[in-house]
């Protein structure tokens, strides 16, 4: 309260007083009006976003600090790709296949989401059709043109660039799987050459193990030497090239490797002249939850070696509220913070995961699949991450339309080709793997083995806590943009982001308008 407001008080309060005094009626007493407080030179509120380094275009990305990076997987191939995979009838639909085909129906494609396909400049045919009854496309990352495509949309939405996702089950003793990458990494490169990108690669260790760590260590070195030393705009941290290790903090009975096996890599991969940033469970610094707690020790003797740490988040919580009070520390928007604050005591870069929501039906039908609300749930995120003072953002995923996380342009959800099979089946959720006595095209058999599969007659009774449904009734469609947002409507919030993180525009928890 100011001076000029308690002076007022005190005069009325006094006159109040004298016209008591004097016998007179409080109703005959008009106080004189209080003036309204006029702005003075009070000291505004401090910006709460971090002072992160501005990077010029065209020149070398030095730091991850003031970025936002996507997740890249690349893993996209057709038949006629020219791939080693297209010469195998069940992998020729790379990643876009479900049990070895690619055609319409749960259970029979992988993907949740359909790619605009109106600026590729090659497309492939399928067996799908749009609404207009056209035969619908799609792209492989095995062509240049594709991945060209994508980099230039990062340069024209502000994004800074992307993390090259590199299987280690997929190009470690895999010769197809070894081209596949290898080529869309090549790709890749070009589209940072052209578009002057921030690019990096991580290895996803799904399949690693202590066995195969000399193969990932001269997988390693040849990308050092034909890349992350040759490359104007591989990502460096520190004077050192960034490379990623994602999959850490798990169960090592259900990994296949413990936090000591990856020390070692880590180890290796310093030696060789990286610098590091680590993907980690959801809860790796107080434990609990996916990460294991038994190794909670080890794990930030780890994470203390290591430049950075992105934690992932994709089905930890599936709308605003789940996030803002999930988990088990009052809310993920507030385990920011905390994160934030161990790794900046630890002198590690904190990389927050956000996404725009996922979905993961055609292939998981007992999975929930997240409303987008139209990007809210994305720009929370976002904004949230931006006001708790993080200096860098992870992006998953950039063409993800496995599980629904993609940014870049999917079709509305008017314009998405037909998903209803042209043909009877079931669908069988088997959650406790019973053994379930089915049929399948050549009769009936026993599945003791998959958590969810087709069958081409009624399972009664259903396994225990599962379900059997026909294809109809689970009516499972392909997400899309909603009706009223352009394609690139993810693209280009990210980019607001971005400019919100450099402080370009102002720090607003509600989406911007376009």
């Amino acid at each position: 309260m100011t001076l000029k407001k308690i002076y007022y008080m005190m005069m009325c309060t006094l006159m109040a007083l004298g016209t008591a005094a004097c016998g007179g009626s409080d109703e005959d007493y008009i106080p004189p009006a209080i003036e309204p407080e006029k702005p003075g030179n009070e000291t505004p509120t401090e910006d709460p976003r971090a002072d992160v380094p501005i990077h010029e275009e065209g020149k070398e990305y030095t730091t991850y600090r003031g970025l936002v990076m996507a997740g890249y997987q690349g893993w996209f191939g057709t038949p006629g790709d020219g791939c080693s995979h297209a010469k195998h009838t069940n992998t020729a639909w790379y990643h876009y296949r479900e049990n070895d085909m690619f055609k319409p129906g749960v259970l029979r494609n992988s993907i949740d989401m359909w790619p605009d396909m109106s600026e590729y400049t090659k497309g492939y045919d399928t067996e799908f059709k749009y609404p207009d009854g056209t035969t619908a496309q799609v792209y492989s990352a095995y062509d240049e043109s594709s991945v060209l495509l994508h980099f230039k949309w990062m340069q024209e939405y502000g994004i800074d660039g992307v993390w090259m996702q590199r299987f280690v089950g997929e190009v470690i003793d895999n010769p197809d799987g070894k081209d596949h990458f290898d080529k869309v990494l090549a790709n890749a490169m070009n589209g940072s050459d052209q578009y002057q990108r921030a690019i990096a690669v991580m290895y996803d260790l799904g399949g690693y193990n202590p066995q195969r760590l000399q193969k990932v260590l001269d997988d390693a070195k040849a990308i050092y030497n034909n890349y992350a030393t040759t490359r104007k705009y591989y990502l460096h941290e520190n004077g050192k090239p960034m490379i990623a290790l994602w999959g850490v903090g798990f169960n090592p009975s259900e990994r296949g490797y413990s936090n000591e096996d990856i020390q070692t890599l880590v180890d290796g991969l310093k030696e060789m002249g990286y610098s590091i940033l680590l993907g980690v469970s959801t809860y790796w610094r107080a434990g609990g939850g996916d990460t294991y707690t038994p190794g909670k020790t080890s794990l930030h003797k780890l994470i203390k070696s290591v430049e950075a740490i992105m934690p992932w988040y994709v089905g930890r919580f599936g709308d605003i509220n789940g996030y803002n009070t999930g988990g088990n520390e009052g809310g993920f928007a507030n385990m920011v913070s905390k994160d934030l604050e161990w790794c900046q005591k630890n002198e590690v870069i904190y990389v927050p995961h956000c996404h725009p929501g996922s979905s993961d039906l055609n292939m998981h039908p007992y999975y929930t699949r997240n409303s987008r609300v139209k990007g809210n749930f994305y720009w929370t995120q976002l904004h949230n991450c931006i006001r708790r003072g993080c200096e860098a953002l992870y992006i998953a995923m950039f063409d993800e339309i496995d599980e629904g996380t993609a940014i870049y342009k999917v079709l509305n959800k008017s314009d998405v080709p037909s998903n209803a099979a042209d043909e009877e089946y079931y669908v069988v959720y088997n959650p406790k793997n019973e053994k379930v006595l089915y049929k399948n095209k050549s009769g009936y058999q026993v599945s003791t083995q998959s958590t969810v599969f087709m069958a081409y007659a009624p399972v009664d009774p259903a396994p225990t806590d599962g379900w059997c449904k026909s294809e109809k009734e689970l009516a499972i469609t392909f997400e899309g943009i909603d009706d009223d947002l352009k394609t690139d409507h993810y693209l280009w919030l990210t980019g607001q982001a971005r400019k919100m993180l450099r402080k370009e525009i102002d720090l607003q928890s509600s989406q911007p308008k376009r």
